[in-house]
């Protein structure tokens, strides 16, 4: 049998964070995915790696022992692809910023066709919060970023990446949680969770103000993360609009996510310096642009 070196980063990083949701937002992949290629390594393999339940994910005997292997051989593929590089012209290294969930599902094929030639494009990954999401291009912490409207900036040009829909974040016991959509009026008068970072712009974006009726928006928590907006949301302290692919790198047992049917579409660009004319950058947005393009 053949074992992909993939497979076996997968299976890392898991049995590094004993926990789908985490490894799976640290390869960029949703969830389901991540546990369907665990599964297939099970499969493939003929053991069982890992014993869950609803509270944890622990490694079997089996998992215990194929770490060092695994270990070793994503250490030696390592080795020969960085043998590869050393032997061939030296890349080109771009400093890509990114918010909690990139450019969604498309992350990955734009990171692996940057690598790749023609391009040999050495991405550096850079979190940023949602203050700093085009404030890090423009004063040159990274080179590009991963942005999502509002992101209107003076000294900027834009790719758009992919466009999604908007969301409601609820507690699971909401009587709306298990709709397959809403309308916005239907929680217009809920309590919404604000942005504690970002413009204003960015804030009264994510909470639909002005309301289009004009009524007053009732105020929860101020949030500054996904993960404080899922926990703040599970505990009935308010409810929140995201992108949909919020829903897909996101999970928790008592938040549940429903489209909103009647807001427009929330947009992915890809942000760079308008002054920035260099031969990489040009390249990535025009991989970016094609990958969209086709998607």
């Amino acid at each position: 049998m053949d074992i992909n070196p993939r497979t076996l980063r997968y299976f890392l990083a898991v049995a590094e964070e004993r926990h789908f949701r985490r490894a799976a937002e640290r390869l960029y992949i949703t969830s389901p995915a991540l546990s369907q290629q665990i599964r297939q390594l099970e499969s493939s393999l003929g053991v069982e790696l890992f014993r869950r339940t609803s509270r944890s994910v622990d490694l079997t005997a089996h998992g215990i022992e194929l770490m060092s292997l695994a270990r070793a051989a994503v250490d030696a593929n390592d080795a020969i692809v960085a043998w590869a590089e050393n032997s061939t012209p030296s890349r080109a290294r771009l400093r890509v910023g990114f918010m909690s969930t990139a450019a969604g599902d498309l992350t990955q094929r734009i990171l692996q066709a940057a690598r790749t030639q023609p391009l040999r494009l050495d991405i550096e990954l850079h979190h940023l919060d949602w203050a700093d999401q085009t404030r890090a291009v423009l004063d040159s912490r990274v080179d590009a970023s991963f942005v999502r409207e509002p992101a209107t900036v003076e000294g900027l040009r834009f790719t758009t990446v992919l466009a999604e829909d908007r969301v409601a974040m609820l507690p699971s016991a909401h009587p709306l949680a298990h709709e397959d959509s809403i309308q916005f009026s239907d929680i217009a008068d809920e309590r919404f969770m604000p942005s504690a970072t970002g413009t204003p712009e960015w804030v009264d974006y994510w909470l639909v103000n002005p309301r289009p009726d004009g009524r007053p928006i009732l105020r929860g928590p101020a949030i500054s993360s996904v993960e404080e907006m899922l926990e703040n949301c599970a505990g009935g302290r308010g409810i929140a609009i995201t992108a949909e692919s919020v829903s897909k790198f996101y999970a928790h047992p008592q938040v549940r996510f429903v489209t909103v049917r009647d807001l427009s579409p929330n947009h992915v660009l890809l942000a760079v310096r308008n002054d920035d004319t260099r031969e990489a950058v040009k390249n990535l947005e025009q991989l970016v642009s094609e990958i969209a393009t086709s998607a």
